[in-house]
């Protein structure tokens, strides 16, 4: 890692996790290099799925809800 690069991060950390999250965003929204074949795919599969929801074929489950499971599951703390 260069220097600046270095410094860049260590001046990052000293942001409030927030201001971390946004900064990291906004660095891969600058670098992402998208591949319109999976971007299109992944577009589709989202409609299909809404469209579950829309017709009550599956149901949404909160997050947390989620996250908790899996947490039990795989021993996650």
């Amino acid at each position: 890692m260069n220097t600046l690069v270095k410094e860049l991060y260590e001046h990052a950390q000293q942001l409030p996790l927030e201001d971390q999250i946004e900064l990291a965003d906004l660095i891969y929204a600058g670098t992402a290099r998208l591949d319109p074949e999976w971007e299109a795919a992944w577009q589709a599969e989202c409609e299909r799925r809404w469209a579950k929801f829309e017709r009550g074929e599956v149901e949404a489950i909160d997050s947390e809800v989620v996250h908790d499971r899996l947490k039990a599951k795989y021993g996650w703390s």
